[in-house]
């Protein structure tokens, strides 16, 4: 709008400039023709030698009065100066002048319209040449007469639209913001949804979106469905693993025990016998701990709602590596926990993330290294630090540890790649993240920060 405005006022401002020549130029013959009709027709020849040796002089008046509306009784008018005419002989003397351009003569001598700067002021100068009197009449006006014209006209032809833009950008605005209004609903809508939420929206909404909601519900459905396929095969594929890895397992040490019963004379075929037995024991572990991690991201993937309370941060800490007893005497412990140091969580599942994250560190850290385990408010927010000594990771690494199934080194790692997946998903249900970050100069430090949300 303000564009159209803006070209439409350029060129009727150049429309208007031309127009206004025109009238102007027009005017300038006019008023040289009627010098001619009844000033010049009453020239004789001795005449107009009389007037050369002295021209008569009409003396205009300087005056501050524009219009006769403002003085009737004004007999010069402020306009009257920005106007001019002359009668010269062939020669160029002046014959009849008015002063407001001076005696000298405003033209070149040549018919027809022309620009001449006299006095450092700008006319146009309009001439014609009377062959039967041999006198010229010349007509003139200031330039500033034709720019104040000009100006004054498009000076108001600005005041409607200066009014009525704003007026109508300010409706527009007004309709846009009511016609947007379901989308910025529909909008509101998915930013405040968890990401567990896959239900379908019903919101009133125009005919013109009613298409748009079908399809995202159509969408939502179908990811919901496939999302619910995913975690019933991992929690029938773990439940289905889970009673033949119990029965091999038990086979196992039966297994184990009757050839601990063998005489002694077979000692050196039993020797072979305990590598494949051994063989097998760390297969079955390594199953049984993928089974039970699989059947904890399923429950996990299911869970909506926490049971959030105000919780020491030293009570998780400590029924953490209660749970651990059998793995933490082989290492150096450090523990620096802000005394009184509460946070707002669902204990169960926090507990389960640390004791994930301080099994980690025990899994990849050398025996007799140190572990250190420290947390502190910062900025209205818990930090938690678990760091280890170990190898540590790169940055590759670290950018998808925390994908599903993803496991460091895929020859030496016990793990199945789903404990760091099971805390990010724990941790952002409360509102907190994680982050990996190199332990210098060697190991890994892992962060959680969580939101305290005390209950008053």
């Amino acid at each position: 709008m303000i564009i159209t405005v803006v070209a439409t006022n350029a060129l009727s401002r150049e429309d208007a400039r031309e127009q206004i020549e025109e009238l102007f130029d027009a005017q300038m013959l006019q008023t040289t023709k009627v010098l001619e009709l009844f000033y010049v027709n009453q020239f004789t020849q001795s005449k107009v030698e009389q007037l050369a040796l002295q021209p008569i002089k009409l003396h205009v008046n300087t005056s501050e009065v524009e219009t006769f509306t403002e003085q009737s009784t004004a007999l010069n008018l402020m306009y009257e100066q920005k106007l001019s005419f002359q009668l010269l002989n062939s020669m160029g003397d002046l014959l009849v002048y008015s002063d407001s351009s001076g005696d000298k003569p405003l033209t070149s001598f040549t018919q027809g319209y022309e620009l001449r700067n006299i006095d450092a002021v700008s006319w146009h100068v309009f001439s014609y040449y009377s062959q039967a009197h041999e006198v010229w009449i010349v007509t003139a006006q200031t330039e500033d007469v034709r720019k104040e014209l000009l100006d004054k006209m498009m000076s108001n032809a600005w005041v409607v639209p200066s009014i009525v833009t704003p007026i109508v950008l300010l409706i527009l605005l007004l309709i846009t913001y009511y016609l947007f209004k379901p989308v910025k609903a529909l909008e509101t809508s998915l930013l405040s949804r968890t990401p567990q939420d896959l239900s379908s929206l019903h919101i009133n909404l125009p005919s013109e979106l009613v298409p748009i909601q079908h399809a995202i519900n159509d969408y939502l459905a179908r990811i919901s469905q496939a999302m619910q396929r995913e975690r019933r095969f991992s929690a029938d594929a773990a439940h289905e693993l889970k009673t033949p890895l119990a029965i091999v397992k038990l086979h196992h040490n039966g297994l184990q025990d009757a050839l601990n019963e063998v005489s002694e004379l077979l000692a050196p075929q039993l020797d072979y016998a305990h590598i494949h037995l051994n063989a097998i024991e760390q297969g079955v572990e390594r199953m049984s701990h993928m089974v039970e991690q699989l059947l904890l991201l399923s429950r996990v993937d299911a869970l909506h709602a926490l049971n959030l309370a105000p919780t020491r941060v030293d009570d998780i800490i400590d029924s953490s590596i209660n749970q651990l007893i059998t793995i933490i005497t082989d290492y150096e412990w450090q523990i620096d926990i802000a005394d009184g140091l509460k946070v707002n969580v669902d204990p169960f599942y926090m507990t389960l993330v640390c004791k994930n994250l301080i099994e980690n560190a025990c899994k990849y850290s050398p025996k007799e290294s140190i572990i250190s385990i420290d947390a502190a408010e910062v900025n209205g927010q818990i930090v938690l630090r678990f760091s280890d000594s170990g190898k540590g990771m790169t940055d590759t690494q670290i950018a998808r540890a925390k994908e599903r199934f993803y496991r460091v080194d895929e020859n030496e790692s016990q793990g199945a790649g789903l404990g760091l997946s099971i805390c990010q998903h724990i941790v952002g249900l409360h509102g907190g993240e994680i982050h990996l970050n190199p332990n210098l100069p060697k190991g890994l430090t892992v962060v959680v920060i969580l939101p305290i949300r005390l209950s008053q």
